[in-house]
This record gives C-alpha cells, structure tokens and sequence, in this order.
C-alpha cells in the first residue's frame, strides 16, 4: 500500500514504515479509480507539453522556420530593389524635367534672337541707339556667331586646298583668334569711355556693338556659301564683315558725347587709337591667313 503522504510502499501494514503515518485500507475499486484518473490525466499533460514547447523541441519546427526565414531575406531585398528603381525612375525623370527645360529655353532664346536679327538687319543703326542691357545676351550671340561663320569659312577653303592641320588651322585658330579680337574691341571701347570720363553701362555697351554686327554675320553667311563658287567673291565679304566690325566700334563710340574738353587727350586721337590697336590685333592673329586668302583671287584656281 502507498502512503498518501511520502507516496512509500508498504505492503499490508496498517501505518507507513517510513513517515508512521497511517494507511488506509486500499480496495480494488479505490485502486481502478485512481488508474483511471492517472490514465485520464496523462493524455492532458501530454497535450498541454505539446502546446507548450519551444520551437526547438517539436519535430520539423526548426525546418519551418529555416524555411520561412530565405522568403523574409527575399521581400526585403525585393522592396530594396523596387526602392531602388523607384529612386532611379525619379531620377530620370527629374533629369528629362530638366533637359526639357533647357531645351525650351534654347528655343524660347532662338525665337528671341530670330526677331531681333531680323528687326535688327534692316535698321541696325536706330536698333542700336534704343537698345538696353537687357539685349547684352544677343550681343554676345551675335559676337559668337561671327567667330563660328569665320572658322567655318576657313575650314572649308583649307579643306579644298589640301592643307594639313585641317581641324587646328582651319577651325579652332580662326574660332579663338575672331573671339579674342570680338573682346579686344569691346575692351578698347570700355578704356576710351572710361579715358573721356563718361558714365555708361558695360552690358549696354556689349549690346550696342553686338547689334552693329548683324549685318557682319550676313555676310560671313554669304562668304561661306559662295566660297564653292568662287573664292574671291567669297574674299569679298569676309572682308567686308571684318569692315563692318571697324565701323560697328567707331559708331558705337562717337554716339556717346566725346568732345570734352577737360580730357587729356583728344576724342579725334583716342579713336584713332582704339582704331590702330584693333587692326594691329587682327592683323597679328588672322592677317597672314587672310593674305593668303586674298592669294587666291590671282590665282586660277579662284576663280571657280
């Protein structure tokens, strides 16, 4: 018999062996009640340990988890790309947002000039005396445009000739000479007005010389397009837009008032002066080239 207090077996005694305490008479019905409720009870623990177990402990836990785990690594690297490529798409289209732009401004800027030129061609004189500072940008596209007609002028004659350094000689030497001697001209003019003391504005200054070059730029188009024809009308008005550029400098100085006369030197002299400097820089950077073109004229071979 068990003892119900130190669960020791005694065996038919009437009190335990080991704690005195005392037995009660056990019966086979007691005894198969007791089995039943242990029985009855076993199945409950067993559930209850089922549900109550780590992962680790219950059999294909730990593949579930190892296998559920690669799909999570997954979307988050899915949700990285499509990050990622929404960055890039935002990027692209904010870059075609900007190019876009620029290019509406390149044509809105085209359009503008298009007018002035042609407004400008016809009257380039009253066109200058009622320019501002806001036409400055014309001015220098006009002054751009005559340093890539001159360029363009001299690649094709030296293309036809034959001469060697075709890229150097013939385009990027007459485009960075005619630049530089295009600013010398507006610098010798801002000197001389600044000489007599006259009060003016430089971008009003670069706008007025910009606008007396329309017609120079006409005719560096004629000299490109006749130079297949024949060289020496094509000589002709190279020569007549590099005219034009002297003449453009004088009117633009003596339409400001130069006859003061607490100047140190005389309007007469200062012009003549600024004349002298920018034909000796013309001639330092492009004569000899010119001269040679000049050649052809004589030559059988100008006259195509």
């Amino acid at each position: 018999m068990k003892c119900p207090v130190c669960n020791h077996e005694n065996g038919n005694a009437s009190f335990c062996e080991r704690c005195g305490s005392k037995l009660a008479p056990s019966s086979p019905t007691s005894d198969a009640v007791q089995n039943q409720q242990s029985a009855a009870a076993e199945p409950e623990y067993t559930r209850w340990s089922s549900t109550q177990a780590t992962p680790s402990h219950v059999p294909g836990s730990s593949n579930t988890h190892s296998a559920a785990r690669p799909v999570e690594h997954v979307s988050d690297s899915s949700s990285t790309d499509s990050h990622s490529s929404a960055g890039d798409n935002n990027a692209n289209q904010w870059n075609n947002i900007v190019q876009n732009e620029k290019v509406q401004q390149a044509k809105e800027v085209s359009k503008q000039y298009l007018s002035y030129f042609l407004s400008v061609l016809t009257r380039p004189y009253q066109t200058m005396k009622t320019v501002g500072e806001q036409h400055s940008l014309n001015g220098w596209i006009t002054m751009a445009l005559i340093a890539v007609l001159t360029s363009t002028y001299f690649l094709i004659t030296f293309s036809r000739m034959d001469v060697d350094g075709l890229f150097i000689g013939g385009f990027i030497r007459p485009l960075l000479f005619t630049a530089i001697s295009l600013i010398a001209a507006i610098a010798l003019m801002y000197a001389l007005l600044k000489i007599e003391k006259i009060t003016f504005r430089p971008k009003t200054l670069v706008a007025q010389f910009g606008t007396l070059l329309v017609p120079a730029v006409t005719s560096l188009v004629l000299a490109n397009l006749f130079i297949v024809i024949s060289y020496s009308i094509a000589i002709f008005f190279l020569v007549v837009s590099y005219l034009i550029i002297f003449v453009s400098l004088n009117t633009v100085l003596f339409q400001y008032p130069l006859n003061r006369t607490k100047a140190a030197i005389d309007s007469m002299y200062s012009v003549l002066i600024a004349n002298v400097v920018l034909f000796y820089i013309l001639y330092r950077l492009l004569g000899a080239t010119i001269i040679g073109l000049i050649g052809l004229m004589f030559s059988p071979y100008g006259r195509l």
